[in-house]
């Protein structure tokens, strides 16, 4: 009797077991890249850039399909509907951190604007801060239930943890605007 996928049940834990592994995979080529600028072999850091972005890409299609996925949350149980969403929001939050993070980091190796610098290092550090603490929750969240749902949920949602969350989605247009500056000088 063949199985019939449409009756399997929505198993969001698995999903997001290895949406952390492509998480980690962007992580890990935004590390790359930091070495390759670092070393100032422009063809590699170019190939890294490249790479990471790719990373960055199949992370995002991975939170997209995840959402796209989830059931309406009144068809879950209340830990099961609270764990799928902060692992959607977590993931989503943490992709747009190392999205943030190679395209700043491009922008630092380019740039001599000492207000564009100060600008890329403190977007750095504010979305390394909220990679680790969204992947956090993403590998929290799927190995909780019941009441520690609930708790991750609260510490998810302070005050500084979502000042810091708006403070890398807003930071994203303007690295991305210094990127691309940077990228028409260079060419022209």
């Amino acid at each position: 009797m063949a199985l019939d996928l449409q009756q399997r049940p929505y198993d969001w834990r698995e999903k997001t077991v290895r949406l952390e592994w492509k998480l980690d995979r962007a992580h890990s080529a935004m590390e790359d890249l930091g070495t390759a600028l670092d070393e100032g072999d422009d063809a590699s850091a170019r190939s890294v850039a490249r790479s990471a972005h790719d990373a960055v890409g199949s992370a995002a299609q991975a939170v997209k399909t995840l959402h796209s996925e989830q059931p309406p949350t009144d068809d879950l149980n209340e830990p099961d509907a609270i764990g799928s969403t902060l692992a959607i929001g977590g993931s989503g939050v943490a992709t747009i951190a190392v999205d943030v993070m190679v395209n700043a980091m491009v922008a630092l190796a380019g740039t001599d604007d000492e207000d564009d610098t100060d600008f890329l290092i403190g977007t750095c550090i504010a979305a390394e801060s909220a990679y680790e603490v969204s992947t956090a929750v993403v590998q929290a969240a799927s190995r909780r239930d019941g009441p520690a749902m609930l708790d991750l949920q609260r510490a998810f949602e302070t005050e500084g943890g979502v000042a810091l969350r708006k403070r890398v989605t807003k930071s994203r247009p303007r690295v991305r605007e210094i990127n691309e500056r940077i990228r028409a000088v260079a060419s022209s």
